[in-house]
């Protein structure tokens, strides 16, 4: 059986992933989660156990896996403490671009993977610069099909009239450059900047917004926003990937971001707008804003290439991994 632990707390991107994977794959999987995890909901086709703290006395749930898939790093300690207590191999999907730990149990974690799936060309780089990890394959996230809710009728109304820019994003600035947004907002008071997601500079933020941006705080329907949006804005100071990127790209949105990490991998001049600052951020809204044309034949563009990214062609990537893993397993 091939099993899988994703012990986030949270419900975001590489939760996504995991779900969309794991319903995917035409496998016998079991997937271990933190108790409570609001993955559990969206796992379709395959058993669940819920684990809680301390998570290393639940390692006998991981005896009778043939491979296991790390999600997320406190998954992977776990990976690897099965690895030695039971020999069992262990992939590991690396998403993020902050610094890897130096630490010896850290660096064991990479150098005893069967194989590491990177989300971008931008992690690979850094998995090899920083770790002994081998095996290292890039593999970028699927497009999550997304679909709108019966919240979109009251979203059009409440936005009827606007123009409106849309960010989706943890609201963390060091990361994500919301600070540039707000400054952007105040040189164009009749655009409507909308910031969707939750997290620690929240209040630092909203004591810094102008008047004509307005916080919706975390939010599940992201179909819908995308709907009313006019361009999606997304100035990133560091992305493993960018994945929301590509639910904006699919949505036909012409986008304004910033040239960064795995976002270089998704997107272009030819089917998107960069920019480095608050002052580039103003031009590149007001040119796409006075040139439709421009705008449409970049959301066209980054819609075509999302047929890339299509799950269907990715899961059977990853399931090859998984093969040529258990093949020398077995062989050894």
């Amino acid at each position: 059986m091939i099993c899988h632990i994703n012990l986030a707390k949270s419900f975001r991107g590489g939760e996504r992933q995991t779900a969309l994977l794991v319903n995917t794959l035409p496998l016998p999987q079991k997937v271990l989660l933190r108790r409570g995890s609001p993955l559990k909901a969206h796992i379709q086709k395959a058993s669940i156990q819920e684990i809680s703290k301390p998570f290393w006395l639940h390692l006998p749930r991981l005896k009778s896996c043939r491979l296991i898939h790390a999600h997320e790093a406190k998954g992977a300690q776990l990976v690897f403490l099965a690895h030695l207590l039971y020999g069992t191999p262990y992939v590991l999907t690396r998403r993020v671009l902050f610094e890897i730990k130096q630490n010896p149990f850290t660096q064991a974690i990479y150098a005893n993977a069967a194989a590491v799936i990177a989300i971008s060309n931008a992690v690979a780089k850094q998995v090899k610069s920083q770790t002994e990890a081998k095996n290292i394959h890039v593999l970028p996230s699927a497009l999550t099909p997304l679909a709108t809710t019966k919240e979109l009728p009251k979203l059009q109304d409440r936005f009827k009239d606007r123009f409106v820019v849309l960010n989706i994003a943890a609201l963390k600035e060091s990361d994500k450059g919301q600070l540039d947004i707000l400054q952007a907002a105040k040189r164009l008071p009749d655009v409507t900047f909308l910031l969707v997601g939750e997290g620690p500079d929240e209040q630092m933020l909203k004591a810094k917004a102008p008047s004509n941006v307005i916080f919706e705080g975390f939010r599940s329907n992201i179909a819908d926003y995308l709907q009313i949006a006019d361009i999606f804005l997304f100035p990133s100071r560091t992305e493993g990937l960018g994945s929301i990127l590509l639910d904006a790209m699919a949505a036909s949105k012409p986008i304004i971001t910033r040239p960064v990490g795995g976002i270089v991998d998704l997107v272009d001049e030819r089917s998107a707008l960069f920019a480095n600052s608050p002052e580039q951020i103003v031009q590149a809204i007001q040119k796409l804003r006075n040139d439709p044309a421009l705008a449409k034949e970049l959301a066209q563009e980054a819609k075509r290439r999302t047929a890339q990214y299509r799950i269907e062609l990715l899961a059977p990537k990853i399931e090859q991994i998984y093969q040529r893993i258990l093949d020398e397993n077995l062989a050894h």
